[in-house]
């Protein structure tokens, strides 16, 4: 093994609560400081829902109130912080999580408070606007010098970031860290004396926002199945904007006392485990963590096939099932078929944790590993 290079990472993010790419920054900390590195995670804002790992810098953003933007001064308040805490500090590599919406922003961060530093830039979704800025193209050409460029999924990191001419490139997928699967394997020990909900369930998890999630059609989906007519419940978990208007959805379906909405909980691994089956119904994604963390608990899965990520995921009637087209009633003959067609569950199910086997921290780390090294190296 190589010597531990004296390195100081800087995670950037938005905060440590509520969502997938918010559990990866949390996930990526512990992972960097088993490496034997220095690390400071700075968030913009609160929550802080996920255990993390090195020093925390909170940068003084509460969390805002839905459709209530922040006041300027506070904004470019939490950018004077960073800016004097890598000036003081000097951390050796940045690795930025946030989401990048604005080009002049971008160019702000990029510019004037990194500097000179070295920054990694994960992308986390294949829609474009949301992590390579309103003008991803200009994105490219402001980041050539100083900057790598890592895409969560092949499709991002191969399709979307060299259609837009971003250079440096590389594919480096999420993972599930040991310190969820032990959480899975002890909640699997309680579960003998039985299961917290009796009826058997498919779940949801995440955060409601029907913008990119489309909750509403696998609502659709569940109306129109059989199981749910012979006695299984959908359970909604997690918080957002949408909640209630998802909720009238259900009485506007008739479906109202076969499913649950459940607060978010950031150790959802009982729920997982105890699930007939992990259901996701995006208009995109990036590299779905809700799919990648079921198959790790042996929970069998069924996506629609959207960008990106959940055909590297799913081997259809392998693990789980994807469904081709946008359709609630197409949706609902999958659920059927997993629910209903015990010899193919058992069949699935069997296949669910092996099929993820090389998404583990060990594989996944030493990629990480020899980027963070190698930008360390370049100065």
């Amino acid at each position: 093994m190589s010597e531990v290079k004296n390195i100081h990472v800087c995670l950037v993010a938005i905060s440590l609560g509520t969502g997938g790419a918010q559990r990866v920054v949390a996930a990526h900390s512990e992972m960097f400081a088993a490496l034997g590195y220095r690390v400071t995670v700075a968030i913009l804002r609160d929550p802080i829902d996920y255990v993390y790992s090195g020093e925390l810098l909170h940068l003084g953003g509460k969390n805002p109130i839905h459709n209530a933007p922040p006041r300027a001064t506070q904004s470019w308040q939490r950018l004077w912080r960073l800016y004097r805490f890598i000036k003081v500090h000097r951390p050796d590599v940045i690795v930025d999580h946030r989401s990048r919406t604005s080009i002049f922003k971008e160019w702000v961060y990029r510019k004037l408070i990194y500097g000179k530093t070295r920054v990694i830039y994960v992308c986390h979704s294949a829609h474009a606007p949301i992590y390579l800025t309103d003008r991803p193209q200009r994105f490219g050409r402001m980041t050539t010098k100083y900057s790598e460029h890592v895409g969560v999924s092949r499709y991002i990191t191969q399709d979307l970031m060299r259609k837009y001419g971003l250079k440096h490139r590389s594919y480096i997928p999420n993972f599930v860290s040991a310190q969820w699967l032990a959480q899975g394997d002890q909640w699997l020990a309680q579960a003998k004396t039985g299961s917290p909900i009796k009826a058997p369930y498919l779940l949801w998890f995440g955060r409601l926002d029907e913008s990119v999630k489309d909750i509403r059609l696998l609502l659709e989906a569940f109306a129109h199945s059989t199981a749910k007519k012979q006695g299984y419940k959908l359970i909604i978990l997690g918080s957002g904007p949408d909640a209630l208007a998802l909720q009238n959805r259900a009485k506007d379906l008739r479906v109202e006392p076969s499913v649950e909405f459940l607060s978010f909980d950031p150790n959802p691994q009982g729920l997982i485990k105890g699930a007939r089956c992990v259901c996701l119904t995006s208009h995109y994604e990036g590299f779905p963590m809700a799919l990648l963390e079921a198959l790790s608990l042996g929970t069998p899965v069924i996506s629609l096939d959207i960008l990106s990520g959940p055909d590297e995921l799913i081997h259809d009637g392998v693990n789980g099932l994807l469904v081709r087209e946008r359709n609630s009633r197409i949706f609902g003959q999958a659920i059927d078929t997993l629910c209903l067609d015990e010899s193919f569950y058992k069949g699935v199910k069997s296949k669910a944790q092996s099929s993820v086997a090389g998404y583990g921290a060990d594989k996944v780390s030493q990629q990480w590993k020899e980027l963070i090294e190698q930008a360390y190296d370049h100065d």
